[in-house]
C-alpha cells in the first residue's frame, strides 16, 4: 500500500471519526469497568482515597487507533473492531500511561487482539452484572443461605441425595464445574429441598415464584454468554448481593441446587 493509497483508505474508512472529549462521568465509567486497575499490567489507576479521577495515573486509550499510522493500518487490516466507530465506548479502555504508550506506538496484531479480548470480557461482565440489577429475590432465601453456610457434617448426616446425572447439562470440557456442582448436589440437595418445603406458603413465600426468578436470571445471562462457569459465578454474585451474605460457598451450593432442580442450564441436545 502506497502512502497515497493509505491516506485515501483512511479518509474513506467510516469507522474512523474525529476524536471526542470525555466528561468526568464517562471517565468514571471507564475506570469502574476495569475496577480502577490497568487491565494489562494491574497497576492502580486511582488512589483509593481520591474522589476525582487522576489524569496522571491513567489515560483512556483507543483499542483500534483513532488516527492509525500507515504501519498500524496495514498491521490491523481486516481485524475485528468493536463498536460502531472509533469513539464508541466499546473501542476505548482505561490503561496506565505506560501500557497506553506501548499500545499506541508499538501496536502489533497480537497486542491488539489481546486488548480487544480484554475489552470484550469486560463488556460481557458488565452486561451480566446489569442483567441482575433489576432482578430481586424472595427475602426468605436469605434464611436458606444462612442455614446452608452454618450447616455441619452432623446436620446433613443420613440425608445424602443420589442426584440424577448432570452429564447432559455439561460438555466434556466443563468437567471442573460439573464435578463441583455434582459434589454440592450430592451433599446438600435434599437438605435445601426440605428447607424450602418448610417455608413454602408461609409469610407470602412461594417456592415456585422463586424458581421463576432464578430461571429468569439464568435466561437473561444466557443471552449474554454461553460460558457456564461465567454464568455460574455471576449467579452466585447476584445471590450473595441480594441476600447480603458473605459465604460464597453457600451461594455456590444454592445455585447448584437450582441447576439440579432444572432452573439453571439446559439439557444438551
Amino acid at each position: 500500500m502506497t502512502k497515497e493509497e493509505f491516506l485515501e483508505a483512511r479518509s474513506n474508512d467510516k469507522y474512523l471519526i474525529p476524536r471526542k472529549t470525555r466528561d468526568e462521568c464517562e471517565i468514571r465509567l471507564f475506570l469502574r469497568e476495569v475496577n480502577f486497575h490497568c487491565p494489562l499490567c494491574g497497576k492502580e489507576l486511582q488512589y483509593q482515597k481520591q474522589k476525582k479521577p487522576a489524569a496522571k495515573l491513567f489515560e483512556i486509550a483507543h483499542i483500534f487507533p483513532n488516527s492509525p499510522t500507515k504501519q498500524q493500518y496495514e498491521e490491523l487490516f481486516g481485524e475485528e473492531r468493536l463498536g460502531e466507530n472509533s469513539e464508541s465506548f466499546e473501542n476505548r479502555i482505561a490503561l496506565c500511561k505506560d501500557c497506553h504508550e506501548t499500545q499506541d506506538y508499538h501496536t502489533t496484531k497480537e497486542d491488539y487482539k489481546k486488548l480487544l479480548n480484554k475489552k470484550r470480557e469486560l463488556l460481557r461482565a458488565t452486561a451480566l452484572h446489569d442483567v441482575t440489577q433489576t432482578l430481586g429475590l424472595e427475602t426468605e432465601i436469605e434464611i436458606i443461605i444462612n442455614k446452608v453456610s452454618c450447616i455441619s457434617d452432623v446436620g446433613i448426616k443420613g440425608i445424602n441425595y443420589k442426584p440424577v446425572p448432570l452429564a447432559n447439562k455439561f460438555y466434556e470440557n466443563e468437567l471442573s464445574l460439573k464435578v463441583k456442582v455434582a459434589g454440592y448436589v450430592n451433599c446438600y440437595y435434599t437438605y435445601i429441598r426440605e428447607l424450602f418445603r418448610n417455608i413454602d406458603g408461609k409469610n407470602g413465600f412461594v417456592f415456585s415464584v422463586l424458581c421463576k426468578q432464578i430461571k429468569s436470571c439464568f435466561e437473561k445471562m444466557e443471552a449474554v454468554t454461553q460460558d457456564k462457569s461465567e454464568i455460574f459465578n455471576h449467579m452466585v454474585d447476584w445471590l450473595l448481593r441480594e441476600t447480603q451474605t458473605s459465604s460464597r460457598e453457600a451461594g455456590e451450593i444454592v445455585v447448584s441446587f437450582f441447576i439440579q432442580n432444572c432452573e439453571v442450564f439446559r439439557e444438551i441436545a
